[in-house]
């Protein structure tokens, strides 16, 4: 790069820390790449924009939904952020702009593509969303997060890089599995979602709850409810003896993978990379979608015998049980689970990939991964 003023490059991501965090690790990246980092993104994405200082917002709208009405408001709505992303990139200039999936990028990769700048799309899932799906026929690179990952156009320029993972993942990657025995606690840690999912608050505690006494008395549970049921499950937990911490979000979740001897959770992309990438058993609970893309993301796990899923529409107390009591009673499978977890290797330089992406196409010439 020539001396003086930075490249620019803009990063559109919205909605959801499934979007932001990544970016916000491809910006460390592209930072130490010598380039300036923009983003833009709606108003639900400044929750999970803290590592971004050079901030532009823009209203937006799905592209699909249940009604004529609902369809009517969204086509709206990005009409708009068509219009008030034009201001933005004129006042911005950026040489790049990389789109990170959800409808927030369409309207950035479009004016980037009718102002003759470099665009990548970043998809995360193992299936292209919608979003993707439409911008991926005339985009320089669509790089992809899974080997295999489906609904790709035919002549997209396809580069397997992986999904960003966040720091603190990082420096656990290397962590072993913890030891089983009678004299320390058996750890399950439950997510469902930066927000918690209601449904596994009533469930995940009956399932465990079903449990012998005997395995009961040496769980600790770390779970993610929705504030309103904190109370409710800390009490369940308590009638049964069972010692847990219940919290609606957890500020060291990667401290909690790092000793957990079983993860229960849903099947977001990030939480596949991160429980493949630092090895450890797993029950998924995928959110129901007619593309089954949370489904296709737990199989590149369980596929190799590192989980299990549950479909939520057979999730219950029941299913549950059935699988911890299997897992918790012949405790020697867990950690052979724990290594056939561990696919993705223990480096993870997803967002390194991608800066360098980003030299090539801005002719940094920086040899490709």
């Amino acid at each position: 790069m020539k001396k003086g003023k930075k490249i620019r490059v803009v990063i559109a991501a919205g909605g959801t820390g499934g979007h932001l965090f990544p970016a916000s690790q491809i910006k460390k990246a592209l930072i130490r790449h010598g380039y300036d980092v923009y983003l833009i993104t709606d108003k639900r994405g400044l929750r999970f924009a803290q590592q971004f200082d050079k901030i532009s917002t823009i209203i937006g709208g799905g592209l699909s939904g249940e009604n004529f009405w609902y369809r009517t408001k969204s086509f709206t709505k990005l009409a708009i952020g068509f219009i008030q992303t034009f201001f933005h990139m004129i006042f911005i200039r950026p040489k790049l702009v990389i789109g990170m999936g959800g409808y927030i990028s369409v309207p950035v990769v479009l004016w980037a593509k009718i102002l003759h700048k470099k665009t990548i799309i970043h998809n995360a899932d193992s299936i292209l969303g919608n979003a993707n799906i439409f911008l991926a026929k005339f985009v320089d690179i669509v790089a992809v997060s899974f080997k295999n990952t489906k609904k790709i156009p035919e002549n997209a320029n396809i580069k397997l890089v992986g999904l960003p993972l966040r720091d603190e993942i990082k420096d656990i990657v290397d962590v072993p599995y913890p030891q089983i025995n009678d004299k320390l606690p058996f750890n399950i840690v439950v997510m469902g979602g930066s927000q918690g999912a209601q449904i596994f608050s009533d469930i995940v505690s009956k399932a465990i709850s079903m449990l012998n006494e005997k395995i009961r008395k040496h769980l600790f549970v770390y779970q993610q409810v929705v504030e309103e049921d904190i109370e409710k499950v800390k009490s369940f937990y308590h009638c049964f003896g069972i010692n847990a911490e219940i919290k609606s979000f957890f500020e060291n979740p990667a401290q909690l993978i790092s000793k957990a001897h079983l993860f229960i959770g849903r099947a977001g992309a990030s939480t596949v990379l991160e429980i493949g990438s630092v090895g450890r058993p797993a029950i998924f609970i995928p959110i129901k979608h007619k593309d089954r893309q949370q489904v296709i993301n737990a199989q590149q796990i369980t596929s190799n015998g590192g989980g299990e899923i549950i479909l939520q529409d057979d999730f219950n107390p029941q299913s549950l049980f059935d699988i911890l009591d299997k897992l918790l009673i012949k405790q020697n499978l867990l950690a052979n689970m724990a290594k056939k977890a561990k696919i993705f290797g223990t480096k993870n330089d997803a967002s390194e990939n991608i800066a360098k992406l980003v030299d090539n196409l801005l002719m940094k010439h920086t040899k490709e991964f």
